[in-house]
């Protein structure tokens, strides 16, 4: 049984640490601060309760007992082939973190930050050991949502971003390759154009909250459960995606002109964002909304593998 490393006991961390568990691996779990552990416990059983919809045959005392808590930073970078650091969306740390793992790891363990928006060639910018550093950024919640997008630094070399993509699609996550790094990757890159224009119908008066929710939920969101943007526009002409964009190409573009302003989002205008959602869900039941979400994110993702449309089938 392979050891991963995992620096960073909280959601994400958790998450990592389950599905690593789940795939056969020994998870090794540093934090910093002792009481994520006790929160991690509590964690743990919400989010198996999730994956037991997936998969009701789902052994978790197996995956628990492929957990270990309470490691010391030298024990995650101990004979692990991966450490999968998850702290706090903050430069400075994580350029801090990546200095200790790379003096502590094994020579060929691959160091790899979920970070969302920061490069990883600022990350690992004072390590010595470049070359085996790498993005790795899951979608939220990664336990369910198994994904993760993989990008080097002009350092990273090429075998250690071939090993990763290996390892975590041996851990059961559709894993794609960042050619070139570009701040928010792929994932945030097209959710960031899709609320830049949500707040930009929003604030501009052409549609309420309640409705550009609705256009997404029950129709572009149902599409892109099981499809991605190309391949919509190859089934949307009766000869393909060449024709598909030959035929609204124009109106694309037309749109593209007029989406080419940067919303301010300023306090005034988030202000009263926060006053009109929380007339739509009450802040005391945004935590049965998630738990709610995970459970219809699972229940899809079960559906999609009764269909053959799961991870390993595009």
């Amino acid at each position: 049984m392979q050891n991963i490393g995992i620096c960073g006991a909280g959601l994400i961390g958790a998450s990592w640490a389950i599905g690593f568990a789940n795939a056969g691996y020994k998870s090794l779990v540093y934090d910093n601060n002792p009481d994520s552990f006790k929160n991690f416990e509590s964690l743990f059983d919400k989010l198996i309760k999730d994956l037991l919809i997936i998969n009701p045959e789902l052994d978790a005392e197996k995956i628990k007992l492929n957990i270990k808590l309470n490691c010391s930073i030298e024990e995650i970078c101990k004979d692990t082939v991966l450490i999968q650091e998850s702290i706090i969306e903050d430069l400075e740390e994580k350029k801090k973190i990546f200095i200790t793992l790379d003096k502590l790891a094994s020579k060929n363990t691959i160091l790899a930050s979920s970070s969302s928006y920061l490069l990883i060639s600022n990350i690992s910018e004072n390590v010595v050991h470049k070359q085996r550093c790498i993005n790795a950024h899951p979608a939220l919640p990664p336990h369910v949502v198994p994904f993760v997008e993989v990008c080097g630094s002009l350092e990273t070399s090429s075998e250690i971003i071939q090993s990763a993509l290996s390892l975590y699609k041996n851990a059961n996550y559709a894993s794609i390759i960042i050619n070139k790094e570009t701040e928010g990757f792929v994932l945030n890159r097209l959710q960031g154009a899709l609320l830049n224009e949500a707040v930009r119908l929003h604030e501009g008066g052409y549609a309420s909250m309640d409705d550009i929710d609705i256009a997404l939920k029950h129709a572009l969101g149902i599409r892109w459960a099981f499809m991605g943007p190309f391949e919509i526009m190859d089934l949307n002409a009766p000869e393909g995606i060449k024709d598909s964009f030959s035929r609204y190409k124009k109106g694309i573009q037309n749109l593209a002109k007029e989406q080419n302003s940067v919303p301010e989002y300023s306090d005034e205008y988030l202000s009263s964002l926060e006053n009109e959602q929380r007339k739509r869900l009450a802040y005391s039941d945004r935590s049965d909304r998630i738990e709610k979400r995970n459970k219809m994110i699972a229940l899809i993702r079960k559906l999609k593998l009764e269909l053959g449309e799961d991870i390993q089938n595009g």
